[in-house]
């Protein structure tokens, strides 16, 4: 699941949770840190 969080953060998309579009955050981001971003959230859950 943190694979496809990650790819989803840095490429975008749209109409996943509403209709604003979520920009791709790759390369403005470093990978190291939507890799932390994403695991934070995840860390959110337990």
């Amino acid at each position: 699941m943190k694979d496809k969080l990650v790819a989803k953060v840095k490429a975008g998309g749209k109409g996943v949770w509403g209709e604003v579009p979520m920009p791709p955050y790759s390369p403005r981001v470093p990978d190291a840190d939507i890799e932390k971003l994403v695991e934070f959230v995840l860390s959110l859950a337990k």
